[in-house]
């Protein structure tokens, strides 16, 4: 057991209710680990009642600023395309602030950032995010070069497969995938015009195949163009997992499967989880899968991820599809995530 010189600060909103509500939910267990723990909202972050936190060492978790994001990003008023570089730009501005005002009201002789502010804003880019990884030697899938629709329709008619995704876009919204015969988009489209959904739900797959019109508006939009992987599915339905790890360990693999005929695997989307599924892994397969996650996880310089794997169809490779670096936790009920996480803590700051 730690002495009580170590204070744990999470940074959140009540209205999150899949991670920060999760995390709070389990204050008790973490007291009785011996941290001090404080939690505040960004309002009170920036405000008056900004916590004077003067313990020898303080561990500072960051959810996500949903405030902030529905006021001055993703608001109702926005009438452009989603997942832009205009998303980009207001949130890495944000997460500077939120770094540069943290270094004022924390006094702590050693301040750990569980996931430093500027660096998650700074990887919102999943293009700056995908070259860091490839750069590092990660397993991800290609970017497609050139981008213009008839370079793309001709590799199309030779059997190649592709994915368009916003830029700075998460939760499964805005994708576009692409094979020969079938094109399907979760934009709405009108009369070749690209429209967003006002919502973080209900992001429905629609038939665009051949609507060149589309593919065209749609390339000079600020999005990422990926070669579609070959992805295990059983009986018939698309799987992949959400690997969540803290402090270079993998501390839990979270099967998910698409709904029949679904091209993605976001639960957000419809999707749904599967834990009986990860009995299907040999230890081989679940070694290259920690692998990817963890050199994933050290090419970011990040120390909490939720790293999506998909398997290829004879699971001889696993590709990085993409790191969140605000995933939602799994249920208190199905794995409780935040005592691993105290657990590890109490390891790591007795050192």
């Amino acid at each position: 057991m730690i002495n009580k010189k170590v204070t744990i600060l999470s940074i959140g909103e009540k209205k999150d209710f899949d991670s920060y509500r999760k995390f709070h939910s389990q204050r008790d267990m973490i007291r009785q680990r011996g941290f001090v723990y404080r939690s505040i909202d960004f309002d009170r972050l920036f405000g008056d009642q900004a916590p004077q936190i003067k313990n020898d060492k303080v561990i500072v978790f960051i959810f996500f600023p949903f405030k902030y994001w529905e006021e001055n990003i993703e608001h109702q008023r926005y009438r452009g395309i989603y997942g832009n570089l205009t998303f980009y730009n207001k949130f890495r501005k944000y997460g500077k602030a939120v770094r540069k005002r943290l270094e004022k009201v924390i006094s702590a002789r050693e301040v750990v950032f569980v996931n430093d502010p500027e660096k998650v804003s700074y990887y919102r880019d999943k293009h700056t995010m995908k070259k860091e990884l490839s750069r590092k030697g990660v397993n991800v899938p290609r970017e497609v070069e050139p981008r213009d629709a008839g370079s793309i329709e001709r590799r199309l008619d030779k059997g190649e497969k592709f994915f368009i995704k916003p830029r700075c876009g998460s939760m499964g919204k805005g994708i576009t995938y692409l094979e020969k015969g079938n094109w399907q988009t979760n934009f709405e489209v009108s009369e070749d015009r690209i429209k967003s959904l006002r919502s973080d739900y209900g992001w429905v797959f629609r038939d665009v195949t051949r609507n060149r019109g589309f593919l065209k508006q749609l390339l000079k939009k600020d999005v990422v163009v990926e070669e579609a992987i070959d992805p295990l599915k059983i009986k018939g339905r698309i799987v992949d997992f959400r690997v969540y790890a803290f402090f270079d360990k993998v501390l839990y693999i979270y099967p998910r499967k698409g709904k029949a005929g679904s091209v993605t695997t976001n639960i957000s989307q419809g999707a749904k989880g599967s834990p009986r599924l990860r009995s299907t892994l040999s230890d081989k397969t679940v070694g290259k899968i920690k692998e990817q996650v963890i050199s994933a996880m050290d090419a970011l310089q990040l120390k909490f991820v939720g790293v999506d794997i998909m398997l290829n169809r004879d699971k001889s490779e696993a590709f990085v599809i993409d790191v969140n670096m605000f995933p939602g936790l799994p249920k208190v009920g199905t794995f409780n995530i935040s005592n691993h996480m105290a657990d590890e803590l109490s390891r790591i700051s007795v050192r």
